[in-house]
């Protein structure tokens, strides 16, 4: 009985050793996988020239509110530790030139006095105003700041890009509390593209 326990012990040591093993040859492997995801870009350069041209999309994988009322996380099951998982919900960024078409699903506090919306989510579709391009090649990503109004309700957008595909987007609201998104970004799709060509 002792020597069957003996050798329990060490082959649970060795599963366990291959398992660390195998564990940090996966973390390595993703820790050197920065690399540029997103087609053609494989440097800062590129990132720089993709940016400028401004025809990309976003799509956001996570919602972080800065705070919201019980009732909106308990509907909503895929709220987890302040962040709200966007897979599976619509939601997108898309520059398109001079314009932008934005819908970001909302998770938060409206504040008191911000007037009545029928749409829970944050909705926008024009050409921004205030736009600014930052680019930081030390930190290898490139920012868009911009503001955007509707009928009722005004924005401020800080957008950022990152050279491994990643894309964090922050909103300022007059009427709601601030919200971030993070998320990935690509090329617009050419149909796209070409919508956009035909709108100049």
């Amino acid at each position: 009985m002792k020597n069957y326990s003996q050798k329990y012990i060490k082959s649970s040591i060795k599963l366990y050793s291959r398992f660390v093993v195998i564990l940090g040859i996966l973390i390595l492997v993703s820790c050197g996988a920065t690399d540029y995801t997103v087609k053609d870009i494989t440097s800062f350069e590129d990132l720089k020239s993709f940016a400028q041209k401004k025809e990309f999309e976003i799509e956001n994988r996570w919602a972080n509110p800065m705070r919201a009322n019980t009732v909106t996380f308990i509907n909503n099951p895929n709220f987890n530790s302040g962040n709200v998982n966007l897979i599976g919900n619509t939601n997108y960024i898309k520059f398109k030139g001079d314009s932008v078409d934005i819908y970001l699903p909302y998770f938060g506090v409206r504040q008191m006095g911000g007037g009545y919306n029928d749409r829970s989510g944050i909705k926008f579709e024009g050409i921004p105003q205030d736009l600014e391009i930052t680019e930081n090649e030390n930190k290898k990503y490139v920012r868009y700041e911009f503001t955007a109004n509707d009928e009722t309700e005004n924005y401020q957008f800080f957008i950022t890009l990152y050279a491994n595909g990643n894309a964090s987007t922050s909103v300022n609201s007059s009427q709601r509390d601030n919200i971030s998104y993070t998320g990935k970004f690509d090329r617009l799709e050419e149909e796209e593209q070409d919508e956009s060509e035909i709108g100049k």
